[in-house]
């Protein structure tokens, strides 16, 4: 069956990044920027403080935190430290020199995993819009289920290892992270709106799960109904007050960040893209393109992909 997130998540050009696995012995502190990516941070041991202009939380081990519109934030052993920019944490670090290792005191260090998470910022999709500014799930080690435990052990011990390919590794198992993570989230946080809230409805999950497997099929409102075992009044309601839009306008927007997909990475003809995302014409979905993203098929095509 497919897999609705794993579709939006692929169509987001979704990535993964570790920065770093280090021990932090007091004082120290971090501040990171507003920035065009996802940060996360992993307390694999100790305490340390996340303060932002939203929020200031004690962070204990087994935590992990995800900013996902990168807002600006700060980690601290202690509200006190002045804190450091978090490009020079990395630049020290990259450069064999790292900070905050040569702690003064009896204070114990504490460990820390740092990385992103990158995607298409300009992807209209529900899913984008409706992310928070700040995912703390807590004591990951603890309460979630066994495949949370085992996927973040093994990107800790890849980050502390020096073998082949290790890095590689690390990047696509914290892919595998962000995903266990908005599961995670999920379930804690068991949101009544929005497109996670409709995946996670057993009727509104099938309709999604259809538009989905069948995008390029005319599907028909009746169809999508039957799919979901409701009525077309009830669902196109339901529909619409969770992700915000009809049914069918959603399967408009699918087909055509699928068609923005192809026109960014493939050297496919307009016509044949149309084709294959569910027109008949050229011209139909040229208007329906221009319509949602105010730009032509081919103005778009050269724009993400420009002469050299």
């Amino acid at each position: 069956m497919s897999d609705t997130l794993s579709d939006v998540l692929n169509l987001m050009r979704f990535s993964g990044c570790v920065y770093f696995l280090r021990d932090f012995a007091p004082p120290w502190g971090m501040r990171m920027p507003d920035g065009p990516f996802a940060q996360f941070h992993m307390v694999v041991r100790g305490q340390c403080w996340l303060r932002s202009k939203q929020t200031q939380r004690l962070l204990s081990s087994g935590d992990i935190v995800i900013l996902p519109h990168g807002t600006a934030h700060e980690l601290l052993d202690d509200p006190a430290t002045v804190p450091v920019p978090g490009p020079s944490v990395l630049a020290a670090h990259r450069n064999g020199r790292p900070l905050f290792q040569d702690g003064h005191g009896d204070a114990p260090s504490m460990r820390l995993l740092c990385g992103h998470f990158a995607f298409d910022r300009d992807f209209k999709h529900p899913l984008a819009a409706e992310l928070p500014e700040l995912i703390h799930i807590r004591d990951m080690t603890g309460d979630q289920p066994d495949w949370f435990e085992a996927a973040t052990r093994l990107l800790i011990r890849e980050s502390d290892a020096d073998l082949p390919g290790a890095a590689t590794v690390v990047d696509r198992l914290a892919e595998v992270l962000f995903i266990q993570v908005l599961r995670a989230h999920l379930l804690q946080t068991r949101p009544t709106r929005g497109f996670l809230a409709a995946i996670c409805d057993p009727h509104l999950g099938r309709a999604l799960h259809k538009i989905h497997a069948e995008a390029t099929r005319d599907l028909t409102l009746a169809e999508i109904a039957r799919a979901a075992g409701m009525s077309r009044s009830n669902l196109a309601f339901r529909f619409k007050t969770l992700v915000g839009e009809t049914p069918i306008t959603y399967l408009t927007r699918w087909r055509l960040l699928q068609a923005q997909e192809l026109l960014r990475t493939s050297t496919r003809s307009l016509p044949d893209i149309a084709h294959q995302v569910g027109y008949r014409s050229q011209a139909a979905f040229s208007r329906a393109f221009k319509r949602t993203f105010a730009q032509s098929p081919g103005t778009y095509r050269r724009t993400m992909r420009p002469a050299e």
